[in-house]
């Protein structure tokens, strides 16, 4: 129990076996994490295989660094935080316009939607066909959104993080926040005009 008199978060219990050496402990922490870590990714990448080594990466310094984080944070705050970093540094590095553009090829299908609208009648093979179109083109759309505000939005209408939360994580006062989110949900919105 804390001084508060609730329960200790399990991922404290996790940082603090992980502390004390205890074996499997960093492990436990991947586990917990790392389907959050690989979706982020790959809505940021756009790109499985780009996902999956970017998330190895985030955990290979989170490996490295956990040691001296100081939980000014949540770890799961932390970790996304490297991920953005690491995404946004793979974006960066790609070589044209073009090939940051996300361009699908025909006939390609991921093992899950990044985006999964509701469904009234989720059953009816309509509806899901219908539900599929609409994650391939918001994911898309997501995919022309320039890097820096495409991690804004994932952040915020994804990960459903604060203003606030975002600007600690980005490093940018909360009115830069604000202003780069509706900037960046204008251009999705504009992308999206012509289809929905």
């Amino acid at each position: 129990m804390d001084s508060n008199g609730g329960s200790p978060r399990p991922v404290d219990l996790l940082l603090q076996a992980f502390r004390q050496g205890k074996p499997g402990a960093f492990d436990a922490i991947v586990l917990a994490h790392q389907d959050r870590v690989y979706a982020f990714c790959s809505r940021m990448l756009s790109d499985r295989e780009e996902a999956l080594d970017i998330a190895q990466e985030v955990f290979l310094s989170a490996y490295r660094n956990l040691g001296g984080f100081r939980e000014e944070a949540a770890l799961a705050t932390w970790l996304l935080r490297i991920a953005a970093n690491r995404c946004l540094n793979r974006i960066r590095q790609r070589s044209s316009l073009a090939a940051r553009e996300v361009v699908f090829p025909d006939g390609a299908e991921r093992d899950y939607p990044l985006f999964q609208p509701p469904a009234p009648e989720e059953g009816r093979p309509d509806r899901i066909a219908e539900n599929r179109e609409m994650a391939k083109i918001l994911e898309r759309a997501l995919g022309r959104i320039d890097p820096d505000s495409r991690w804004l939005l994932l952040l915020s209408d994804v990960e459903g993080f604060t203003y606030e939360e975002i600007a600690a994580m980005a490093g940018i006062p909360v009115g830069t926040v604000k202003s780069r989110l509706h900037r960046a949900r204008m251009a999705l919105r504009k992308i999206l005009a012509p289809v929905v």
